[in-house]
């Protein structure tokens, strides 16, 4: 008898065996759906829709911390970034180093989102920006967000300010209501809402000149490889059949 398991994974060339079959798992029949990642996520968190899935690794830990146990985390991580070096500005803002960052109006997607969380830390701990020292504007809003599913409360000290529905961060940056932005996705999905390519847009720039050089420092400094998405099985399942 083979195990049928549904599968919720994001689309990049590592899910490409899974996908055309070229791995199949013995014993167990994969029935694979490909979901943008801020998508899939939230989707996990509010209905488990999936036996399977990458997860967000952030979202995952407070949803442990706060006493929901369906999920097993599994040591497989699907994406590991240095999230720091994507951070961007407006030419026109003045911010030059990440001390810059202090007291500006700063757009993220999701605040407890796994980049946006390495984000602060090494802002914090690197360059010393406190996260109580910027504004934050966050567009998703709060029933399609990875905060909504987990319970998620600003701390104190934090301010997070809701985007309006109408608005999101790419025209709020171009517009200049914004001056940074820690993490930025334009792909369509169910919870993102920013079309504009802010990378090559006229008025914008990345924090640090050399993103790569960047991103090889802190390595070299640190040793550590930030991990961003793990995967997450059904814990009835993994405690059914553990092989």
């Amino acid at each position: 008898m083979k195990l049928q398991l549904s599968l919720g994974i994001a689309s990049n060339p590592r899910s490409w065996p899974i996908l055309d079959g070229t791995v199949k798992p013995e014993g167990i029949e994969l029935i694979p759906t490909v979901v943008h990642a801020s998508e899939l996520f939230w989707r996990q968190l509010r209905f488990a829709d999936f036996d399977v899935s990458e997860m967000s690794f952030s979202s995952l830990m407070m949803a442990r911390a706060k006493g929901d146990d369906r999920w097993v985390g599994l040591p497989i991580f699907t994406t590991r970034r240095f999230f720091h070096i994507d951070m961007m500005v407006r030419r026109d803002s003045g911010i030059e180093t990440p001390a810059g960052l202090k007291g500006r109006r700063v757009g993220v997607p999701e605040y407890q989102q796994t980049a946006a969380l390495w984000t602060r830390g090494i802002l914090q701990h690197e360059f010393g920006v406190s996260p109580t020292e910027m504004e934050f504007w966050m567009e998703r809003v709060p029933s399609h967000s990875h905060a909504g599913g987990v319970g998620f409360k600003a701390p104190p000290g934090v301010t997070i300010n809701q985007i309006p529905i109408e608005k999101n961060i790419g025209t709020m940056m171009v517009s200049g209501e914004l001056e940074a932005v820690i993490h930025y996705i334009r792909h369509d999905n169910l919870v993102d809402r920013s079309k504009i390519d802010l990378a090559n847009h006229p008025d914008i720039k990345y924090l640090f000149p050399d993103p790569v050089a960047e991103g090889v420092r802190y390595f070299r400094k640190t040793g550590i490889y930030p991990i961003n998405h793990g995967m997450v099985v059904r814990r009835e399942i993994a405690e059914k059949h553990p092989g």
